[in-house]
């Protein structure tokens, strides 16, 4: 009787410290797991972002051996910081907000690119007949602080506009400023405040800052160097399948939409579908998704530069790689 009692408080005791070690293997694996990743967006959930999502949905991702969290951003959170202080181990955020950054000594680095041309614009009612960069003299234009203000004082310059001539205000997301005639003209992408607008009714102005001397890439996914050294076949696997997600997106855009808006439901399909339709020729250009140019980038770059947006003339190969997109 006594050896049975000494069995049973054997075998629990071995069962307690199996179950412990069980725990802590599970623990330790879950916080060492290298499949797991976030993506950082540069704005909420919506077509803009429609490729990354889809990757998730079509669990291209998943075949690569990656379990990623897409989380959004807004007003007060910054993709760059998000991914700098480990928060976030991919980011989206603008071309030239990769270069000022970089300018700025934060090490990051761009890996591929969606967007080949820069969608930024101004947006006003067709009949304040707002055509043309000499339009916006004496005008009132919400203008978008943060994000990509840069570019729309690059804008202004390259068309010798005085920003002094213009009565700039902050924007506010959504075309309430515009519909109700608070501003003339609101900066925004083009696909986005236009399909609104023309959703209520409304013609449209859109004057497109590529058309008007702007030639710079958009939305841009970055990683830091840290990553990249640590574990590049990660970062292989996450550009090559968001890009393959990006595919699926543009040859079924009904599709993207629907996957979107079981994401953020609040999200309205006729706007989202005219936003991804309306993005595709600026996605797929003359060269593969992901791909950018070094010449566009050292463009980039000295503009930048001799506007004085950036303390240092940055050589482009310091900025952007495209050895992970297969």
């Amino acid at each position: 009787m006594k050896n049975k009692k000494m069995l049973i408080s054997c075998i629990s005791i071995f069962l307690i410290i199996l179950l412990v070690l069980i725990f802590i293997f599970i623990v330790v694996t879950d916080n060492n797991d290298s499949s797991k990743t976030s993506l950082r967006l540069k704005w909420i959930c919506q077509a803009q972002f429609a490729g990354f999502y889809t990757a998730n949905a079509e669990e291209y991702y998943k075949e690569a051996g990656l379990n990623v969290e897409i989380e959004p951003a807004g007003p007060n959170i910054s993709p760059i910081q998000s991914v700098t202080s480990g928060a976030n181990e991919f980011g989206i955020a603008g071309a030239e907000q990769v270069i000022t950054a970089i300018d700025n000594g934060v090490p990051i680095v761009a890996i591929a690119v969606i967007y080949r041309e820069t969608p930024e614009a101004l947006t006003s009612k067709k009949y304040l007949n707002i055509t043309k960069p000499e339009d916006l003299i004496g005008k009132t234009v919400g203008i978008v602080y943060e994000n990509d203000e840069n570019l729309y004082r690059l804008f202004l310059k390259k068309n010798n506009i005085d920003e002094k001539s213009i009565n700039e205000v902050p924007a506010i997301t959504g075309i309430s400023q515009i519909l109700t005639d608070k501003v003339d003209a609101k900066m925004a992408y083009e696909m986005n405040d236009a399909t609104l607008l023309e959703l209520e009714g409304e013609e449209v102005n859109v004057l497109k800052f590529r058309d008007y001397g702007v030639k710079v890439y958009a939305d841009t996914i970055f990683t830091t160097k840290e990553l990249i050294e640590k574990d590049p076949e990660k970062v292989r696997k996450f550009v090559n399948s968001s890009i393959k997600g990006w595919h699926e997106a543009i040859n079924n855009p009904e599709k993207a939409i629907d996957e979107l808006i079981k994401v953020n439901s609040s999200l309205n399909y006729e706007h989202q579908l005219g936003y991804l339709n309306k993005s595709i020729p600026i996605i797929l250009t003359d060269e593969k998704i992901g791909i950018s140019d070094e010449a566009v980038w050292q463009d980039m770059i000295d503009n930048l530069y001799d506007f004085g947006v950036i303390k240092n003339k940055l050589k482009a190969n310091e900025i952007f790689t495209n050895e992970f997109i297969d």
